[in-house]
């Protein structure tokens, strides 16, 4: 039986300022979508899902800070009655100059990407010379006051895994949660895939042989607290050891379809039922019917969806 739906990703675009080979890959072109969720829609589809259980929205993209009217949509989302916690997942290239209106609009989460503490490397993963400017970013998260900073690493084979050690000791001196994540095969052939691949047990290793972990209901992290440290480590395992049987989340697409499971091919349009005056109920019935191919437990890493991007998906 599947877990109730409590936690909505809402994707706001498929635009980004960066190219990340994990998420929108040079090799392949990226169908756009047309136009995106307005304010408007944004608040009649949250308030549809707050009436429906949904407690917890995430604001993702593409890169959520390229819409100008971000701020607005934060405050509208945060003041929808039902929804007690809102979170964003940005690269952070232009978090610095907006963090502290966010915080202010309610904004109380933020995930920033952080997959490389070298310069070099980090335009490599990236396609921008932008690492200056995710590290401001983060410091100007620390000073808003947000309930947690987290800094998320996608972990790639011979690209930045010989970092994790480094990128690990920010969250000695800072009260913040280092997630790092195996890369799923979203966006590349099987062989690339397994090339780049580093599964969760080798990450653990890596960072010193990291063994009692906790988690919270539904939370796709096991979290480790080092000894002496303020913030703590996590690692997201989509692949090897996965987390889908506690799973209360669905996504909403930048083009406005909503997908229960990454990795199946099933999603709806949802944008008509926006013009319905029981749009309440006949969401209602929509989340009911989609949890239903939520996968119960593990699946074999090959079941994964080759989606276009995960730029599309709101990952």
């Amino acid at each position: 039986m599947a877990c109730q739906t409590t936690y909505l990703r809402l994707s706001l675009t498929d635009r980004c300022d960066l190219r990340c080979t994990y998420c929108t890959p040079y090799r392949r072109s990226i169908t756009r979508v047309d136009s995106c969720l307005s304010l408007s829609e944004i608040s009649l589809l949250v308030s549809a899902f707050a009436r429906n259980g949904v407690t917890k929205v995430r604001l993702t993209g593409g890169e959520p800070l390229v819409r100008r009217d971000l701020v607005e949509i934060v405050r509208t989302v945060a003041g929808t009655p039902g929804i007690a916690c809102v979170g964003l997942t940005t690269n952070g290239t232009k978090l610095q100059s907006i963090a502290h209106d966010l915080a202010r609009a309610g904004l109380g989460l933020v995930n920033i990407s952080l997959d490389s503490l070298n310069r070099e490397t980090y335009q490599r993963i990236t396609g921008r010379d932008a690492l200056h400017d995710v590290l401001a970013g983060i410091d100007s998260a620390m000073a808003c006051g947000f309930q947690k900073v987290k800094i998320n690493t996608v972990v790639m084979r011979g690209v930045n895994d010989s970092e994790l050690s480094d990128i690990a000791h920010l969250a000695r001196d800072r009260p913040v949660e280092v997630r790092f994540i195996e890369l799923m095969p979203l966006g590349y052939s099987g062989e690339e895939w397994r090339a780049l691949h580093v599964p969760a047990a080798e990450i653990r290793e890596a960072l010193g042989g990291l063994k009692t972990s906790s988690s919270e209901p539904g939370a796709s992290a096991r979290c480790y607290k080092m000894p002496g440290w303020k913030g703590r480590l996590g690692i997201i395992s989509p692949m090897t050891e996965q987390f889908c049987e506690g799973c209360n989340r669905m996504r909403v697409t930048a083009a406005g379809r909503l997908k229960p499971c990454l990795r199946l091919p099933v999603e709806e349009d949802i944008r008509p039922l926006l013009r319905e005056p029981d749009l309440v109920k006949r969401l209602g019935m929509l989340m009911d019917r989609l949890s239903c191919h939520k996968l119960p437990a593990y699946s074999a890493p090959e079941s994964a969806v080759q989606a276009e991007a995960m730029c599309l998906l709101g990952g």
